[in-house]
């Protein structure tokens, strides 16, 4: 038992105040619900142990092993796990506004040996208790300490495995040309597995096709959607950016393109591979172009026209 504890279980003292630490990698949906039950699990751990929650730090649909490339004040580019909650509970509680730190398991609040090191110091430094639900993390003694140390590796190393194992699908899929699953495009619906066109959106991807064809600008398709009550996937509003975010989309002429996960952690911009789909296209592949041809000359016309307006000034 910690010394901060020996002292609530044996003096008249006031509550240890805790912060509680949840986070969950995938929800690709917001529902929140993971998060929610490892934060319903490590109040009721606290509570039994008579800690006052007087925070919680949620990281949602973080992942605490995928690393990218930042660059730190120094201008030193470097590549981290990017976790933003976190780093604010150890300031918390470096900053003395609690004594103990309550998470679900070891592998929620770190995979990443530098994010354990780093709790590790700030520990040592501020003398906080370090617990979680499961009893996988406790930082008391040199052995909790090398214990943690060989279970974040361990962790670490499965993520990477899991991680290698994921992209040689995603690229065996897009080979294929099936569906990879995720967010469904505008236009289609998700149906045993791959995609069908949707009776509603499906013709009006066709129908914004054709009125930009016609020469109807984005901003009034938009607004007439917009006014008609239709979402976007993410349940949006449109917008310019979305709707031709929409008409470029590859997957809406039949095309399944494959784009890899670079090594800073992004995804890569341009397509390394374009198949046949499996699933139907709304647009034929003349149409597509001829709409992103449309677009291209839009876009340039604007970038001419504010080039000159500049040069006049």
């Amino acid at each position: 038992m910690g010394q901060n504890e020996q002292e609530q279980t044996t003096g008249s003292v006031s509550p240890l105040r805790a912060v509680v630490y949840v986070r969950i990698s995938d929800d690709p949906e917001s529902t929140e619900r993971g998060v929610d039950r490892q934060e319903a699990d490590c109040r009721a751990y606290a509570t039994a142990h008579g800690w006052e929650v007087a925070a919680v730090f949620r990281e949602n649909d973080t992942s605490a092993f995928k690393q990218r490339t930042i660059t730190l004040a120094s201008g030193e580019r470097v590549r981290r796990v990017v976790r933003p909650e976190f780093r604010a509970m150890l300031k918390h509680l470096g900053d003395g506004q609690a004594q103990v730190m309550v998470a679900y398991d070891l592998d929620r609040a770190v995979r990443d040996p530098r994010d354990l090191e780093d709790l590790i110091d700030a520990k040592v430094l501020a003398g906080f208790t370090v617990r979680s639900v499961t009893g996988s993390l406790r930082l008391d003694t040199d052995s909790d300490v090398a214990m943690g140390r060989v279970l974040v590796a361990m962790a670490n190393k499965s993520s990477a495995d899991t991680a290698r194992r994921v992209a040689r699908a995603a690229k065996q899929q897009a080979v294929e040309g099936t569906w990879h699953g995720g967010r469904v495009p505008f236009g289609y619906r998700a149906e045993s597995g791959t995609l069908v066109v949707d009776p509603i959106t499906g013709p009006m991807v066709a129908e914004a096709a054709q009125r930009v064809l016609a020469g109807e600008s984005l901003y009034r398709i938009e607004k007439d959607w917009n006014q008609r009550g239709v979402l976007t996937t993410h349940g949006c509003a449109w917008s310019d950016r979305t709707l031709k975010l929409m008409l470029r989309n590859p997957s809406i002429k039949g095309v399944r393109e494959y784009r890899p996960m670079l090594p800073d952690g992004t995804r890569a911009k341009t397509s390394q591979m374009q198949v046949q789909a499996a699933w139907p296209a709304i647009l034929d592949e003349d149409t597509w172009q001829r709409v992103s041809d449309v677009l291209d000359t839009r876009k340039q016309a604007r970038n001419f026209h504010a080039s000159s307006t500049e040069k006049h000034v």
